[in-house]
């Protein structure tokens, strides 16, 4: 009999993860009174779809089912709780692998470059930050929308991984979203134990290196390198069919408020020279300048629309000197002042 695992590849070109993310939510909405089947059927998607682990299935509707989700739970804190509950083994072999991983630095590079193995149109990244590391996770796929819960669950996931790797007592330095806080944010303080803060240009955790980078155990380089190439057979290999243009906008999303958005900083990143990535950037029809204005614009009207936040902390989320600097390009993009959009 050929299995699941057997028969699963890289997920499709449209945005979509594994359905074995679906198993700890399902699982939690079920023990909470919440009628499984009825969510997932009003957000296209079926029991007998999700039973099968290395499924795709769409990211939006993923997405949708987690809000809606929540919404009926009456609790805000839904994809965060959940989260915090996960086992290495409903994320996979990429949570198996950051497990089996020497140190949590060596599991986290491997859990962001296989990433795409358990959900794309995604990217995750551990950068280096003053005294810190930081790492970060964001859908960037174009017009996908409601990822709050799904931003605290990832982030309470990779919370979860790092404490079963290093230590029940281990916890971030800081917790950052890309949304406004529903509910009691002190709560979801509480739950991360750490502070967290909220209109940030990303979602990311801030780490202490010194626990993330401590050997932890010796590897089994064979075991490692099985699961590696499991894995590595589930990831989408032409890279180089994304454009350009696509893979400019992921590091925008990833590294807007963390790092300068120039065009040294993106070709570095990318392995070209300036001229060529401004030359190719051209031919596509766009340019630096134009996607960063493109994505900051996204987070603003977003902000603007759905949160209480102040015009000079929607500022500082999207890297922004102050208020009147922000008003200011905000008209210049949409020809209307950022009120009449709140």
């Amino acid at each position: 009999m050929i299995t699941s695992a057997q028969k699963a590849g890289p997920l499709p070109r449209v945005p979509s993860l594994r359905a074995s993310v679906f198993v700890p939510i399902l699982q939690h909405i079920a023990e909470n009174g919440g009628d499984v089947e009825s969510l997932l059927k009003e957000n296209g998607l079926s029991a007998a779809r999700v039973d099968d682990s290395y499924a795709a299935v769409s990211l939006q509707s993923y997405l949708n089912f987690f809000e809606d989700a929540a919404s009926f739970l009456a609790d805000p804190m839904l994809g965060a709780r959940i989260g915090m509950r996960i086992r290495p083994a409903d994320l996979g072999p990429i949570g198996m692998l950051v497990l089996q991983s020497g140190s949590a630095r060596s599991g986290l590079d491997r859990f962001c470059r296989f990433t795409n193995a358990l959900q794309n149109s995604t990217g995750t990244s551990l950068v280096p930050g003053d005294d810190c590391l930081i790492l970060t996770y964001n859908i960037f796929g174009k017009g996908l929308m409601g990822s709050r819960q799904d931003s605290e669950f990832s982030l309470a996931c990779l919370c979860r991984l790092l404490q079963l790797a290093i230590s029940p007592d281990w916890r971030p330095l800081e917790v950052h979203f890309d949304h406004a806080p529903l509910g009691d944010a002190g709560a979801l303080s509480r739950l991360f134990r750490a502070p967290v803060l909220f209109g940030q240009s990303c979602s990311r955790l801030i780490l202490k290196p010194d626990a993330i980078d401590r050997v932890l155990r010796p590897e089994d380089s064979d075991l490692i390198a099985l699961i590696e190439r499991h894995v590595a057979s589930l990831v989408m290999t032409d890279h180089e069919s994304m454009t350009l243009s696509d893979k400019v906008r992921s590091l925008v999303s990833l590294y807007l408020g963390q790092r300068p958005m120039t065009l040294d900083v993106i070709a570095a990143e990318l392995g070209m020279t300036r001229r060529s990535l401004q030359r190719r950037l051209s031919d596509e029809g766009t340019s630096l300048r134009e996607l960063t204005q493109a994505h900051r614009l996204r987070i603003a009207e977003t902000y603007l629309s759905e949160s209480s936040l102040s015009m000079t902390e929607v500022a500082a989320a999207l890297n922004y000197a102050d208020g009147t600097v922000f008003w200011r390009a905000y008209r210049d993009w949409t020809g209307r002042a950022p009120t009449k959009q709140r």
